[in-house]
């Protein structure tokens, strides 16, 4: 699965998430990272790659999930509303919502 779609910003946010409930050596241990990485997202001097928020993702608590998920929904619905605000035709702007709206009834 490729989440190359998540910004920086929310993974930093989810990182932060789960440090609230557990240590940063904890959190290393638990995704396989050293507890520098871990500290480095959390100052947000790096984040994490695409493998390193899969196995972020893996270990989601269920008590943390509606929060997370709340982060990855709001970033994907920023990144749709950035990309239609670029659309100069209003015509095509309505053609990109209703091809979201219709993806998402599904």
């Amino acid at each position: 699965m490729s989440l190359s779609w998540v910004s920086r910003e929310a993974r930093l946010k989810i990182v932060e998430t789960l440090l609230s409930s557990r240590s940063i050596k904890q959190l290393a241990s638990e995704i396989g990272v050293s507890p520098t990485a871990v500290r480095k997202y959390a100052n947000g001097r790096a984040s994490p790659d695409d493998e390193v928020l899969a196995r972020l993702l893996s270990v989601v608590a269920p008590y943390e999930k509606e929060k997370v998920y709340d982060i990855l929904l709001g970033d994907l619905i920023n990144s749709i509303r950035s990309l239609i605000g670029l659309i100069d035709d209003p015509k095509y702007r309505d053609i990109m919502r209703e091809r979201i709206i219709e993806s998402v009834r599904g």
